[in-house]
């Protein structure tokens, strides 16, 4: 990068914040994904205001360099993999926090990770009932970006349902908001449907590609502290499906809800279940980990006894075993990744929605891929809102063997063209999604097209969606 160039980023944000160092650089290259390959950047920078954003994003606007948007870099799918010549910006030192009581409402800095927030609300008795599995270290901006899913979505969906409005920094260093605080006489965030078109909706999901989200205002709910953990059992994939989803119908409050295939439960608590404290159990085929929620005592209860009744009623028994669900809720702001992570396997990691319904045929697709490439992996997942089911297959390779890891990438790619085939949807749009779909052309040129008007300089986030 021209020296000039960077000697203008130090007038923006100061020296401190600016590095060209190999070891900072070598820092940067990386994220929490696995199976992609590191590339350094050409410069970091950590702007502490919106305005200096601005200001950074104009300068690379001039120069044509291409932008890396970066939060809390635990995205899982290399999101946030600098291009060769690129600026990072990573965004963690704006953290500011404005809660509005009377709207229900909350605004955060592009900083703040959903650990930060949660600290935060609960001294107001209040939450975000939302949790990827990377509490701890995942800002909210950029699980906006990517439009994520965790522990709360069974009941409140994904993380765009609780969006009220954003802050944006265009590539060309305009900033816009979006929702009711696109006016600024409102008293705060109250409603995301205004003026016109949805233009939240236009960058949640979009990886960074648009434009770079400074602040996200979310709706905000009286914390709940009446919880019932269990778990149910079927000897039939249907059953399990069709409890899910009459749960939905009948409106019983599940924050959390995930269904295990037996063999699949007995590799996950080789992990985890000592910690949890699970007993020994002989699984029935199919298991459903459930935590039910309400600030109610009155209604959680009424809420277990129609569980029971919903589960008996699809064929299945109640198990039993609290500890799992229980294990898994307390746990909620660090487990999926930690689970992740516990066995000493690198992986790829295939994000996408299948509706309940639908549940089993990713599993019979992963199965098929692993015994045709000769693959190790598993894969969990929970239900994600009104109608679907985030799932999360894992293929295994050994880091040293390329030959394997190339097998892995092979197969990952082979598994997603088979899940678009059974009707499941990502929500993190990476090439190998869409390759040789031919169904997906006119809408992926709608992107392309959105793309061009907002940066036709191509400078964010270049080929991170769906390679465009």
């Amino acid at each position: 990068m021209d020296p000039k160039v960077i000697t203008e980023l130090e007038e923006i944000v100061g020296t401190e914040y600016v590095s060209t160092r190999e070891d900072v650089l070598i820092a940067y290259s990386v994220s929490a994904s696995t199976s992609f390959e590191p590339v350094l950047p050409d410069a970091v920078i950590r702007p502490g205001t919106t305005q200096e954003v601005q200001r950074v994003l104009k300068l690379a606007y001039k120069h044509g360099i291409p932008v890396i948007p970066r939060s809390g870099g635990s995205s899982l799918q290399g999101e946030v993999i600098p291009k060769k010549g690129s600026l990072v910006i990573e965004l963690m030192r704006i953290s500011e926090i404005t809660l509005y009581k009377d709207l229900r409402s909350v605004t955060v800095g592009a900083g703040v990770t959903y650990g930060m927030l949660d600290k935060f609300l609960s001294k107001h008795d209040l939450w975000v009932p939302f949790y990827p599995g990377s509490s701890l270290s995942a800002a909210v901006a950029g699980n906006v970006a990517v439009n994520g899913a965790g522990f709360g979505s069974a009941k409140f969906g994904c993380i765009a349902e609780l969006v009220f409005g954003l802050e944006v920094v265009l590539p060309d260093g305009r900033v816009i908001q979006t929702g009711s605080d696109a006016n600024p006489n409102a008293p705060g965030p109250f409603l995301r449907y205004a003026f016109g078109p949805d233009l939240t909706g236009l960058f949640i999901g979009s990886l960074g590609s648009f434009g770079i989200i400074t602040k996200v205002s979310l709706k905000t709910h009286k914390r709940m502290h009446f919880f019932d953990y269990n778990t149910y059992g079927f000897e039939v994939a249907a059953q399990a499906e069709n409890f899910l989803i009459d749960l939905k119908q009948n409106d019983i409050g599940s924050l959390w809800a995930a269904i295990y295939e037996g063999q699949i439960l007995d590799f996950f608590l080789d992990m985890v279940g000592d910690e949890y404290g699970v007993p020994n159990h002989d699984w029935p085929k199919y298991t459903v980990s459930l935590v039910l929620g309400s600030i109610r005592e009155d209604q959680l209860l009424s809420d277990v006894d129609m569980a029971k009744g919903i589960c008996e009623r699809n064929g299945g028994h109640v198990i039993g075993i609290r500890e799992l669900p229980k294990g898994e809720w307390n746990d909620r702001m660090r487990e999926l990744a930690r689970s992740s992570y516990v066995h000493g396997w690198h992986w790829r990691i295939l994000y996408h929605h299948q509706t309940p319904t639908n549940w089993h045929k990713t599993m019979e697709e992963l199965w098929s891929i692993m015994d045709e490439y000769r693959l190790l992996g598993h894969t969990a997942g929970f239900q994600s809102g009104h109608s679907s089911y985030n799932y999360y297959p894992q293929l295994y390779y050994d880091p040293q063997d390329r030959d394997e890891e190339q097998t892995v990438r092979d197969a990952h790619r082979e598994l997603a063209q088979r899940l678009f085939k059974t009707g499941a949807v990502p929500f993190k749009l990476a090439p190998y999604w869409i390759d040789g779909v031919e169904e997906m052309t006119d809408y992926l040129e709608l992107v392309k097209k959105l793309k061009h008007a907002l940066d036709p300089k191509g400078i964010m986030n270049p080929g991170v969606l769906g390679g465009i």
